[in-house]
């Protein structure tokens, strides 16, 4: 079963370069591990709640498995220091569609 994979993040004020690096690492691999890309989206306004969100991430992995797979794999590691440069925090969910 498809599981998807939703991310929320605030960008650090100085983390446009890394997250170019980031993004330009984990796409392709992402293509290479059979993930569709749903939509990338630019946070604009909260209208419920505190939290504000620059970028929303939305992808379809073939399993949980596989995403929990893509996550441990030493390529992704490879990209986390671009990650943790490029957002101020940043969330990741696993979901299932209802």
């Amino acid at each position: 079963m498809a599981a998807i994979m939703i991310t929320v993040g605030m960008l650090a004020e100085d983390g446009d370069a890394n997250l170019q690096r980031y993004a330009e690492g984990v796409i392709p691999l992402l293509h290479q591990a059979g993930v569709q890309i749903l939509g990338r989206y630019q946070g604009l306004e909260t209208l419920v709640g505190d939290d504000r969100f620059d970028l929303v991430s939305v992808m379809a992995f073939p399993s949980i498995q596989a995403m929990k797979q893509f996550l441990a794999s030493d390529d992704y590691s490879a990209m986390i220091p671009y990650r943790n440069k490029a957002f101020k925090f940043i969330r990741t969910f696993a979901c299932n569609p209802l």
